[in-house]
């Protein structure tokens, strides 16, 4: 029998031996993967939407002029098959934008920059199915060259980035879906690219890249007003995108220049005004290049998803960002960055599914599908956050 005195030790060594080799519970593993599937190997891969109601997504391949349908697992999203279809009178007819219908459900919205023409296309209910052409639009000249597509209430609308060979100036079209004839041509500055409305004002609003500002469209008048983007803050406005909810309202993003981007994106607010905001975290925002974005709130939780881009530079990375914004959206509380496994992929386009994201590569022929298990965007946990982190002051 111990002692007195041995007792109290005795009985703190057999409560350390009981609790020392204890184990955490059993946990489910988290994940955030991105995979990338290659596509039909060409020069440029471009626009990807998805048509609605269907497992289906059109993704325009420019260089050769193919569309490609591609069926999705209806559980997982993920890409499964494809079949290339030839759009055009050649393979030099330039296919660009791709843009679902609301007036006509199932109808997919197609641009030929090359031929200058839109196209209304039945996409067909097998994969197998080609592609069958319902309407073609032809744009008149002076117009040249439809860049995107995008269609607003009963009106079809392109960017038209070719400069005129009869006045050598740049177009924005817009011509209504069920009387073709009636077009009408917004002269604008070098070059358009998205067109949105702002569903608070009815106004239309045009990025023009190169000249690095924002044309507004009274279509009631026809008057146009530039909204140049301050140099301080970037240049190059490209992707831009009507979000509802509590990010309701125009939002747009800079893609930079030949030396970087500097991370900046804005907001079009009803009274035409600007307000911009710039992603904060050093660890890719430095050069960071954002090309194109999409809605990526919940309930609660105003976000967005950005995409940088090398597409103009080198200096920028090929990624996904997710930002969160305060209650107000007036400031960014949260940025999760993705980088994309090919770099100097070109990354071109997001598009937002109902439990993934996919992400069309220009450079490499390919759409990645950014997928979590476990998580959700904007809650995993990066590098610097665990509460004991040990540094090592040299390698072992």
């Amino acid at each position: 029998m111990f002692s007195p005195f041995l007792q109290p030790l005795v009985t703190v060594l057999a409560f350390s031996a009981g609790t020392a080799f204890s184990q955490d519970a059993v946990r489910p593993l988290v994940s955030r993967r991105v995979t990338e599937y290659l596509m039909p190997v060409t020069a440029q891969t471009h626009e990807v939407a998805r048509v609605p109601g269907t497992n289906f997504l059109l993704l325009s391949q420019m260089s050769n002029s193919q569309l490609v349908k591609i069926e999705l697992d209806p559980a997982t999203e993920a890409p499964v098959a494809y079949q290339s279809f030839p759009m055009g009178e050649s393979s030099q007819s330039g296919l660009h934008g791709v843009w679902p219908s609301a007036v006509q459900p199932g109808m997919m919205w197609l641009s030929l920059q090359s031929e200058n023409k839109l196209l209304l296309v039945d996409p067909g209910d097998e994969l197998s199915d080609s592609p069958l052409i319902i309407k073609t639009i032809d744009v008149p000249e002076p117009g040249n060259g439809p860049h995107s597509v995008f269609e607003i209430g009963n009106r079809v609308w392109a960017g038209l980035k070719v400069a005129s060979e009869q006045t050598e100036e740049y177009y924005v079209f817009s011509a209504d879906i069920d009387n073709p004839s009636d077009t009408i041509l917004y002269p604008c500055l070098h070059s358009p690219v998205f067109i949105q409305e702002d569903p608070a004002t009815n106004f239309i609003y045009v990025t023009q890249d190169a000249a690095s500002a924002i044309m507004r469209i009274d279509t009631t008048t026809g008057e146009t007003t530039q909204l140049p983007i301050p140099p301080s803050v970037g240049n190059n406005p490209v992707g831009m995108i009507t979000a509802s909810g509590p990010l309701a309202g125009l939002w747009f993003v800079l893609a930079g220049n030949s030396t970087g981007g500097t991370g900046s994106f804005g907001r079009i607010v009803s009274t035409g005004e600007l307000r911009f905001f710039q992603l904060k975290k050093p660890n890719l925002s430095n050069n960071t290049a954002l090309l194109h974005l999409a809605d990526a709130s919940t309930p609660g939780n105003p976000a967005l998803w950005l995409l940088s881009t090398s597409l103009l530079s080198p200096n920028s990375p090929d990624a996904l960002i997710h930002v969160k914004f305060n209650e107000a959206i007036t400031d960014i509380v949260g940025e999760e960055y993705i980088s994309m496994p090919t770099q100097n992929a070109m990354v071109h386009r997001v598009l937002t599914m109902e439990k993934t994201v996919m992400v069309s590569e220009l450079n490499t022929f390919s759409i990645a599908q950014l997928a979590y298990e476990g998580a959700v965007a904007g809650a995993w946990k990066p590098a610097g956050t665990a509460e004991e982190a040990v540094i090592y002051d040299e390698a072992s």
